[in-house]
């Protein structure tokens, strides 16, 4: 036995070593037959162009390549290591290379998962010089082989100038000057502040993930800043002291507008399809500078019929959000009148639903009563929970616990017009969900197809009872008042509290769906859509007069509007 085992230790003990041998035999050779290409002009000069669905029409693009070079001894030492701290806290001493970094993207390979970037600053700055922006692993074993043999044959401080220059910081901004200028409007990096050179090392990591436009990156921002300025004072740039007074929030930006090509209604799409690109790997600077060319789900014509829909609600803020039901293709939507003036979009706010969760009562329990006197009696037999889950099958976000056991009598924001498009949207396709999407395809400049949706409907309903809630769905309007009910508890009918709030109308809602598609149309008022609508706004036919105007008469039949929340 002991042979044995001696025997099978001295095999493993070769294989191991023949292995190691194979490793740096293929490593030498790769690096002896990869040389340093020309720096990458293509990439830098190459916008990445947005699409209607039709693939013709331009919606827009993400070309906004603002770049503007500052010699390294420009850079004040503080700003630098600010950079170093975030991305790569070995850069002086390290071979160009990260040997743990490859073995996550091998790992993230092995797992089925999208390769990730380069590690240290000098492979970041390789990709985005000398190779494409494509996520292989033969452009990450180039990436490897050009990053060390950058690294034995420029200095180090060559390739943090360089890369100072050329990284994306987001919001078009190419290089350290100009992220300066567009986060703290800081025209040259000497002027930056300590918390101000942490901030812009934060978002370099990642712009979109930490997009200081979505309120949800916050937290996760403030964390990687206060990682930052952690690893500056362990490098001794700044003390413990400072450390501990910069930490506490971030500093106060003074962002520079976007560029007119965000300006209208497009704005609200062009940033969807921003957001949504991100969810697949495109962004940074492999959207803005990618060459790519990217369809989206909306339809020139619908989307140009929403537009003028919607310009009969002034002093309003309107939002539309309209869905094919089978395949989840939001065809139009309309966020507010200028993204550049608002860059809230009131499509995908969650707003007041009202009585509109209540047909999901005739799904969970059904029933020749109405939606209503269904819903009520499931919440009287404390069973209103079903109705919740009802909903979120449907398509409707997790609604919070405090509303689960009647969804919709409180004045609470469980869901926005995008949302109940396509929650509407699923019984209208008999029971079938399917997510709803603004991307259809991306490709790379030479047309090559990089992604391409794939809805997967997802059964979630019995078809017949889809089709039956459906049926008495074609159209429906809900006017949410401040005269609602809060908490649920001890009203001897529904076992709910009422409360003498406003009568002011804050919300006033219509939807319509086949299952050809589903449209939700939306009136709020105020900075946050918490004011009254005003009689005009508060007028029940109004929101049915956008939808039908957007629609057109021949595809729905009209329905009668419900009046205010009691």
């Amino acid at each position: 036995m002991r042979r044995v085992l001696v025997r099978l230790s001295g095999w493993s003990l070769a294989l191991f070593f023949t292995l190691v041998i194979a490793v740096v035999a293929a490593f030498f050779i790769g690096y002896q037959r990869t040389g340093i290409p020309e720096v990458n002009e293509e990439f830098r000069a190459n916008a990445t162009v947005v699409t209607y669905a039709d693939g013709n029409n331009q919606l827009g693009s993400f070309y906004e390549q603002n770049r503007k070079s500052v010699p390294l001894s420009e850079v004040p030492k503080q700003v630098q290591d600010a950079v170093i701290a975030a991305e790569d806290r070995s850069f002086w001493t390290n071979p160009g290379i990260s040997l743990p970094g490859m073995a996550r993207a091998a790992l993230a390979i092995a797992r089925g998962k999208q390769l990730q970037g380069g590690s240290t600053i000098t492979q970041q700055y390789v990709k985005v010089m000398y190779l494409t922006q494509e996520r292989t692993m033969s452009r990450k074993l180039d990436e490897l082989f050009i990053a060390t043999k950058v690294s034995r044959t420029q200095d180090k401080k060559t390739i943090l100038e360089n890369y100072l220059n050329t990284i994306y910081f987001g919001e078009g901004a190419y290089g350290i000057r100009a992220a300066g200028q567009v986060y703290f409007g800081v025209d040259h990096p000497k002027d930056l502040s300590v918390p101000q050179a942490a901030y812009l090392a934060t978002v370099l990591n990642n712009p979109t993930w930490f997009d200081s436009d979505n309120p949800a990156a916050a937290r996760r921002t403030l964390g990687r800043y206060r990682y930052v300025l952690h690893g500056m004072a362990e490098m001794g740039t700044i003390r413990a002291g400072q450390e501990t007074k910069y930490r506490k929030a971030l500093p106060v930006l003074k962002k520079r507008p976007r560029g007119n090509r965000y300006a209208g209604p497009t704005g609200y799409l062009l940033d969807l399809a921003r957001r949504e690109l991100a969810q697949y790997g495109f962004d940074g600077d492999r959207l803005s500078g990618g060459g790519l060319r990217v369809v989206t789900t909306f339809d020139r014509t619908l989307q140009q019929r929403a537009v003028a829909a919607v310009a009969g609600t002034p002093g309003l803020h309107a939002a539309l959000a309209s869905v094919r039901p089978k395949t989840g293709e939001v065809v139009a939507l309309v966020g507010g009148k200028d993204y550049l003036e608002n860059q809230q979009n009131w499509a995908t706010t969650k707003a007041p639903p009202g009585t509109l969760l209540r047909p999901f009562a005739l799904v969970a329990e059904p029933s020749d009563k109405s939606d209503s006197g269904v819903f009520f009696d499931l919440v009287d037999a404390r069973q209103g929970e079903r109705v919740s889950l009802a909903a979120e099958a449907a398509g409707i976000p997790r609604i919070p616990r405090a509303d689960r056991g009647a969804p919709g009598l409180g004045p609470d924001p469980l869901a926005s017009p995008l949302d109940l498009a396509a929650a509407y949207g699923t019984l209208a396709a008999d029971g079938m969900r399917v997510r709803p999407h603004v991307i259809k395809e991306v490709r790379d400049s030479k047309g090559k197809v990089l992604w391409s949706a794939d809805p997967k409907p997802v059964r979630v309903f019995d078809p017949k009872i889809a089709q039956y809630v459906a049926t008495s769905l074609t159209g429906r309007g809900a006017r949410v008042t401040g005269l609602s009910i809060e908490k649920r508890r001890f009203n001897k009918k529904c076992r709910c509290k009422k409360y003498q709030g406003s009568k002011d109308t804050v919300a006033n809602w219509w939807i319509g769906s086949t299952p050809e598609l589903s449209t939700a149309v939306l009136l709020r008022a105020g900075k946050e859509g918490e004011s009254d609508l005003g009689k005009v706004g508060a007028d029940e036919t109004l929101p049915m007069t956008v939808w039908s105007t957007y629609t057109g008469p021949q595809l729905f039949r009209p329905a009668v509007p419900q009046g205010p929340l009691r």
